[in-house]
């Protein structure tokens, strides 16, 4: 059967005590049904299903028997790839879990070995929701001014019809509950939020923040260097330096002839060197930093352009093995009558699960979870890599705009060097001193220019980056508009949808509900947490919670006959009878359910406790576990 994704399937659940398994059963796909008498223990196991998948129970809604076991481990198929669960029971909120990459029966043979402990909340590392989330494929969609992200307790609380939460409402019920969160997380399962889509909600964030620094950048230079009136632009410095230098030149040709008459009067005059010795001392020591700078920054591009093609090897190591299990079931189910090479006829293997072609033993499974181990620890690395490489590109940045403010430092230090050379200077003149005071002048005017260079340097580039990153935030917000106008779209189709489904279980319950019998229209509001049938909302008990459920299989059901939404085809109904609802009724919903299931495009699976099973779906290939009784309950506690 196709697998539309994101896919959630639990495999099997086992709950300890004291070190000892006082539950374990396996699920399969499609309609699974816990039964067994009233207070027999099922809407335990509908908790823990609830709590081991990431949902949230607070300390009053844990059941006493619950409350006697110790950690609830579960095998689970993300996308058809094998992970468990485990968390510990504890009374308190926001317990955190360990996922262990692979099936539970390896899990329970690690001795601990394997797995990885991660939060309820996201903090300095990442919360198991944002795991489970990649693992399916599902954007870490924010909301609201506090930029929340959306987490497997808020999914679940639309997938979990539970016994304690009012039949009138459409999400489970929590504290702080509201209605931006219900709407996005609705919106989210509708189909809406694609992985593109919230990438470029990133991207634009992160554009908006650099180009925010850019003109920042670009204000305070204008603001610093700019207040003497002159423009920072290059055709100003370079005429400015061209004047500089011409000046400079004149008060050293006069300076040479100066001391060339001082020089041939009085012989014995004695001449400094100390000019020339402090001017080669700072070409040394301004050449050396030239050296130290070019150096760093040669290592820093170097180290850019490694990293960039390890960011890009991640990248297709990712593709790849987000592909693979594609690739392995593709591969495994070929089977070759006749060599491709040689047409000779193929004998059949004789070890179970061996390749048609070279009769080697292969175990596919092992080959998936090694991928999705990598996936995880590629994804993380990947990431690091990226934020590395954006502190290594400013620094760059910022050694560049050095070297050619120190350059020209070193250049002008080198001419005044040469001219210290050529015409030695002497303090006997007053108008030797005047004239080389004012040669002062204009050296450290060329100086401070030759810092204003690397300004405009500087400006010029941060000015390039806001043109650059403006580019950028228009085409993110063009994609932005297009992909919300296709939400828009595709929220239209799966409400339809899943109205469609709901119609068709309330048309095929029993005569009960008027109402019910004569729909032709179902509107439903996430945000309101409130669904509607022709415009009423007001029914019998029985009638709601028939109502409450019909919407939450019909989510389900619409999923698993469409690959545009994004609901994880998965669902837990503890409420099937609840409110008074008469046998038959229950027994024709299970029916439904059933047959919904059972010709979905899609493999999907729906999980349900009764007390009134309908007897022909009371077989293995349906139910799970045994008929529970007050003597034989769902948790096997001994009252020692």
């Amino acid at each position: 059967m196709t697998l539309f994704r994101p896919n959630l399937e639990v495999v099997d659940l086992t709950i300890f005590r004291r070190g000892q398994i006082v539950f374990s059963e396996s699920f399969h796909t499609g309609l699974n049904i816990i039964r067994g008498e009233n207070s027999s223990g099922k809407s335990t196991i509908m908790d823990f299903i609830f709590y081991g998948l990431g949902g949230d129970l607070l300390e009053h809604q844990w059941r006493e028997s619950a409350l006697l076991c110790d950690t609830v481990m579960m095998g689970v198929k993300l996308n058809g790839k094998n992970v468990t669960l485990q968390r510990d029971v504890e009374q308190k909120s926001s317990q955190p879990m360990k996922i262990y990459f692979g099936p539970s029966s390896e899990a329970l043979k690690s001795s601990g070995e394997g797995w990885e402990r991660y939060s309820f909340r996201r903090g300095k590392s990442e919360s198991f929701s944002q795991i489970m989330f990649r693992l399916l494929g599902l954007p870490e969609v924010q909301y609201g001014e506090a930029n929340t992200k959306i987490t497997m307790n808020q999914l679940l609380r639309i997938l979990y019809s539970d016994q304690l939460s009012s039949v009138e409402k459409l999400f489970r019920q929590q504290l702080f509950d509201d209605a931006i969160t219900r709407q996005t997380v609705g919106n989210l399962l509708l189909g809406a939020f694609s992985n593109e889509y919230y990438a470029a909600k990133l991207s634009l964030k992160t554009y908006e923040a650099e180009i925010k620094d850019a003109i920042s950048r670009i204000t305070t230079l204008i603001r610093i260097h700019g207040r003497d009136g002159h423009p920072l632009t290059e055709e100003w410095i370079e005429q400015e330096y061209s004047r500089l230098q011409r000046e400079l030149h004149d008060l050293n040709t006069e300076i040479e002839s100066i001391e060339s008459q001082v020089f041939s009067v009085q012989f014995e005059d004695r001449l400094s060197l100390n000019d020339q010795k402090a001017t080669y001392a700072r070409v040394q020591s301004l050449q050396a930093e030239i050296g130290k700078i070019t150096e760093e920054l040669d290592y820093l591009e170097l180290e850019a352009e490694d990293s960039l093609e390890f960011i890009a090897s991640l990248s297709k190591k990712l593709d790849a093995l987000h592909e693979s299990k594609m690739v392995v079931d593709e591969l495994n189910a070929l089977s070759f009558e006749f060599c491709p090479a040689c047409f000779a006829p193929v004998e059949s293997a004789e070890v179970e699960g061996a390749c048609s072609l070279c009769k080697q033993a292969s175990d596919q499974s092992q080959v998936k979870e090694r991928a999705l181990r990598l996936i995880n620890e590629y994804a993380r690395q990947r990431q690091n890599s990226l934020d590395l490489q954006a502190d290594r590109q400013r620094r760059i940045s910022e050694l560049k705009a050095r070297l050619t403010k120190v350059t020209e430092l070193w250049e002008q230090a080198g001419r005044h060097y040469t001219v210290s050379l050529r015409s030695p200077t002497t303090e006997m003149r007053t108008k030797l001193r005047a004239l080389n005071r004012e040669a002062g002048y204009a050296q450290r005017e060329l100086e401070e220019l030759a810092a204003r260079k690397s300004v405009v340097a500087e400006l010029r580039e941060a000015q390039q980056q806001r043109d650059e990153l403006q580019r950028k935030i228009d085409e993110v917000r063009t994609f932005i508009e297009t992909s919300e106008k296709r939400d828009l779209h595709q929220i239209s189709q799966a409400r339809r949808s899943i109205e469609l489904e709901v119609l068709d279980f309330l048309r095929r319950d029993l005569e009960r509900q008027s109402t019910f019998v004569n729909a032709d229209s179902v509107n439903f509001d996430f945000d309101g947490d409130r669904i509607s049938v022709n415009g009423e909302s007001f029914f019998s008990a029985s009638s709601m919670v028939y109502l409450r459920n019909s919407f939450i299989a019909s989510f389900a059901v619409a999923a698993a006959n469409q690959s545009s939404f994004s609901h994880p085809r998965f669902l837990l109904m503890d409420t099937i009878e609840d409110k008074g609802m008469e046998p038959e009724r229950s027994r024709n919903f299970q029916r439904l359910l059933n047959e919904k299931s059972s010709t979905a495009a899609s493999m999907n699976q729906m999980i349900i406790a009764t007390s009134m099973i309908a007897p022909e779906l009371d077989v293995p290939e349906i139910t799970v576990g045994d008929f529970y009784t007050h003597e034989n309950r769902t948790l096997r506690i001994s009252s020692t």
